[in-house]
């Protein structure tokens, strides 16, 4: 079994572009490879779109749980990722801005079906520490098959929105 960590963290404010994706389960959303990556075709037709706008540095994407806590079947995701500025809102995708908040952030080492793990982990550290979920649960992916060759790599930060209790 993992070991895994709790921090508090402030995430500051952004300008980003997302799109909504709806998923059978977690595992059909993350089948993608390195060279069939729909996240990253995305993206690059966010910049081409919107030539007067850049992925923010360092950057910073997220997976929102739209239906305000994590599941591994019969997903809501919002995809956003951290721009410098706004553009033009299309069909394929819009821009918006993520308000700063605080969270407990736990960090998984490995690969997303297991995602669930550290997800209970930090629903569990939140109750137990008097603090109650203040918003839907984010995944923030850190390294992926992008950049790693091993699922065992792969290393993903759950953000879990918090308030006192």
């Amino acid at each position: 079994m993992e070991s895994y960590k709790a921090e508090i963290k402030k995430i500051p404010g952004c300008i980003i572009y997302y799109k909504d994706y709806f998923a059978p389960s977690l595992e059909s959303f993350f089948n993608f490879t390195k060279d069939e990556n729909f996240l990253q075709d995305l993206s690059d037709r966010v910049m081409k779109e919107n030539p007067q706008i850049q992925l923010v540095d360092p950057d910073y994407n997220v997976l929102i749980y739209m239906d305000g806590e994590f599941r591994d079947k019969e997903v809501h995701y919002r995809f956003c990722d951290a721009v410098t500025g706004f553009g033009q809102d299309c069909e394929a995708y819009q821009f918006g801005e993520l308000e700063p908040v605080t969270v407990v952030s736990v960090l998984h080492k490995g690969p997303y079906r297991n995602l669930g793990r550290a997800h209970a982990f930090a629903r569990s550290w939140i109750k137990e520490h008097g603090y109650e979920q203040a918003g839907p649960p984010r995944d923030s992916a850190i390294d992926g098959c992008w950049n790693r060759e091993r699922e065992e790599e792969y290393l993903t930060e759950i953000q879990i929105p918090l308030e006192s209790a």
